[in-house]
């Protein structure tokens, strides 16, 4: 929006000057642009696993995650610290890399509990 914005305050000098050019033909293609470009990579066929839904389990020492047919096995000891957020938790299992768990997901209050047990989570 602040690019258009720009380029609609710089269309008066359109022919004048060659920087007020340059802001207005870069002000209206780059958002375009950055749509397009995020509208098919939102349809690409590389990018359906992030859009498809993902089972969740565990059990005493491990945690369970599938998604079309593959199971991961992750266990707890490998989880080097969980972050307590409003409503999600996300679980980090190596720098940089970690894994979002909704508080909400759980079909009971102890399973809620059993996995804050496991993963020793205070709250």
């Amino acid at each position: 929006m602040l690019m258009l914005f720009l380029s609609f305050l710089y269309l008066k000098d359109f022919n004048t000057d060659s920087f007020a050019r340059f802001a207005v033909i870069f002000g209206f293609i780059y958002p375009i642009g950055t749509l397009g470009y995020l509208y098919f990579w939102s349809r690409s066929k590389r990018h359906d696993m992030l859009f498809e839904t993902m089972n969740f389990s565990f059990d005493e020492s491990n945690l369970y995650f599938s998604r079309s047919g593959n199971e991961t096995k992750i266990p707890a000891s490998n989880i080097i610290e969980v972050v307590s957020k409003k409503g999600y938790w996300l679980l980090y299992i190596q720098q940089g890399s970690f894994i979002f768990v909704k508080e909400d997901i759980f079909y009971s209050e102890e399973d809620f509990n059993n996995f804050k047990l496991l993963l020793n989570i205070d709250q």
